[in-house]
């Protein structure tokens, strides 16, 4: 990493871009590329930035709110340079850690697991004694709450989802939001 005498304190350099993309680390590396350009602007960076939003923006497993999939096609997208919710998120956060001059990289998301067959099971009963619950809960209640337990946790997320929604839909950035919003309102009650 270049250090500087800016505000910035640092810049990230070409091989730690670099290394995010060996790394399949395409939001890293295009937030560094895009740092990048605002002091270097040769055809070589911007052919690199563009070649990463093209694979950012061509990911199958990429989910876009359905009103957006209704109104524009993939390729639209992809011209348009349309980011889905949680890459735009990430993206953002990259860009804002590396401008602060932290130079860890905290978000690794996993591929998905798989359940086994007989884990899945076990998931199912699972699943329906939680939806049981929720049927037999109120939900209106906990507005007024002042401690809420994973049960609350489980009925809120049941009453923002439903019971079909598969987990893989549900985004991270979704989740810890409703846990927050229950704690700060936690707190106002307080």
């Amino acid at each position: 990493m270049k250090t500087g005498s800016d505000k910035q304190g640092w810049m990230p350099t070409l091989t730690l871009a670099k290394l995010f993309e060996e790394q399949n680390q395409f939001l890293d590396a295009l937030a560094a590329y895009e740092l990048i350009s605002q002091t270097d602007s040769s055809p070589a960076v911007r052919q690199k930035i563009e070649a990463l939003h093209l694979r950012i923006l061509t990911d199958p497993n990429a989910r876009y709110d359905p009103r957006i999939e209704k109104l524009f096609s993939p390729e639209e997208l992809a011209y348009l340079k349309i980011l889905n919710h949680s890459a735009f998120d990430n993206l953002s956060q990259v860009v804002n850690r590396m401008q602060e001059g932290l130079d860890e990289t905290d978000f690794v998301f996993e591929p998905e697991v798989e359940i086994a067959p007989e884990e899945a099971n076990d998931l199912q009963s699972i699943l329906s004694e939680i939806e049981q619950h929720a049927q037999q809960t109120e939900i209106l209640g906990l507005e007024d709450a002042t401690e809420f337990n994973t049960a609350d946790l489980i009925m809120a997320l049941l009453s923002r989802y439903g019971k079909d929604t598969l987990l893989r839909d549900i985004k991270l950035a979704d989740f810890l939001s409703l846990v927050a919003d229950m704690q700060n309102r936690r707190r106002k009650n307080d």
